[in-house]
């Protein structure tokens, strides 16, 4: 296993310069480049956008809402990438990501899983529950004397409220639906001509961000020791993206050997602020699915500052800011070095995610999905631990 720590900033080739004459040799070549191909900026394809599609599911009797982005330039057939979206997120989430896989020459699939806008609903039953807690204390207090304490479990976190409630039948079901997509691809060519051409059955991968992690990880191979356990490898996918993924939990039916059967190459993405329901889901937490997984073709990767909302992008200055009493990093977005201070004080504490911390996450994924879905040697190549030293760590095995 080597450790990398990766640079976001352009490589160049030094050398002297000497004449046609003086030159004996050939330069070496120019080492792999960000530049163009891994840049900041979207890419040379406009996207086509399919908003809403709707696909069904006879021996579930479901329906299954889709998104589609497909690139509007350049000769297909392209790979195919369906992102699964964390609890409550749905087709139209992760817009950032999407459209910039999407301009690099990808088609792009997100589903809206049955949990599609229910995290309203878990934010509702918590303060549901706080505010009955707030009655049962008061309650108490005028039963005992003023300086007995009060006894009572501690409150879960939304979090917890979500996998206590969200189980096995609904890990299958989201495993299902990415299923489904795939059963569906020549449908979709029939019904939207303009997809005619663009997608390549043979070259799929799988992404996830947080329960959508969860979800890519069982159809990339990994199993859970649950009741009952669930096994739910599809072999059409060829590479795997898990972003906040998940690492052993029992209420998630994951141990150690869960990851024994992730045969594809698969990139597991964190951030230094990626905390969880409860301490112990630390970003080291969730490093545990790539270090549990199988060796060959296996990434981890560290943000620096990344917490479990910059992956969606909606802090990163591409979409709307969530709410923080907190001063936002100034990051150098070609380093990622913070500029306004040399530390942050609790790891914990939410945080407004900068542009160039977001770049780095599309500009990384987009490196492996070019590696293994496009086998692009160029990519490959900057995936190596030899090449770099930075800001971002990153592990491969």
């Amino acid at each position: 296993m080597k450790r990398l720590f990766v640079t976001i900033a352009l490589l160049a080739a030094v050398g002297c310069a000497s004449s046609p004459h003086q030159q004996k040799t050939p330069p070496a070549p120019a080492p792999a480049s960000y530049t163009p191909s891994y840049g900041f900026e979207m890419g040379t394809s406009p996207v086509g956008v399919i908003p809403s599609a709707m696909l069904h599911d006879g021996a579930r009797n479901k329906n299954l809402e889709i998104s589609i982005e497909y690139p509007t330039r350049g000769t297909g057939p392209f790979p195919i990438i369906i992102f699964s979206p964390g609890y409550g997120g749905s087709s139209h989430g992760y817009e950032g990501l999407i459209s910039y896989w999407t301009s690099y020459g990808y088609v792009c699939i997100r589903p809206s899983h049955a949990d599609a806008g229910a995290l309203k609903d878990a934010m509702a039953d918590l303060l549901a529950m706080r505010r009955d807690d707030k009655v049962k204390n008061d309650r108490r207090r005028e039963r005992r004397p003023a300086n007995a304490e009060l006894q009572g479990k501690p409150r879960p976190t939304p979090t917890e409220m979500i996998w206590e409630k969200e189980r096995e039948p609904q890990w299958r079901d989201r495993a299902r639906d990415v299923v489904l997509i795939l059963d569906s691809l020549n449908d979709l060519e029939k019904d939207y001509p303009e997809l005619a051409g663009k997608m390549d059955h043979a070259r799929i991968g799988v992404g996830g961000h947080s329960y959508g992690a969860f979800t890519s990880m069982l159809v990339g191979g990994a199993k859970t020791f649950s009741t009952p356990p669930l096994a739910l490898a599809d072999p059409r996918i060829k590479a795997m993206v898990a972003m906040s993924p998940q690492g052993v939990a029992e209420n998630r039916g994951l141990t150690a050997d869960s990851w024994h059967g992730v045969k594809v190459p698969a990139m597991f993405m964190t951030g230094t602020r990626d905390y969880g329901a409860t301490e112990a889901e630390t970003p080291e937490w969730r490093r545990t699915a790539f270090d549990h997984s199988p060796e060959g073709d296996k990434y981890f990767v560290l943000i620096k500052n990344a917490n479990h909302m910059t992956f969606t992008g909606v802090a990163s200055g591409l979409g709307e800011q969530y709410a923080t009493t907190r001063e936002a990093p100034i990051t150098d977005p070609r380093t990622g070095q913070v500029l306004n201070r040399s530390s942050l004080d609790d790891p914990r504490a939410p945080q407004i995610s900068d542009r160039g911390t977001f770049a780095s996450i599309r500009s990384i994924s987009l490196m492996f999905w070019d590696s293994y879905l496009k086998d692009k040697k160029n990519a490959k190549a900057l995936l190596d631990p030899t090449k770099y030293a930075g800001s971002v760590e990153f592990v491969r095995k």
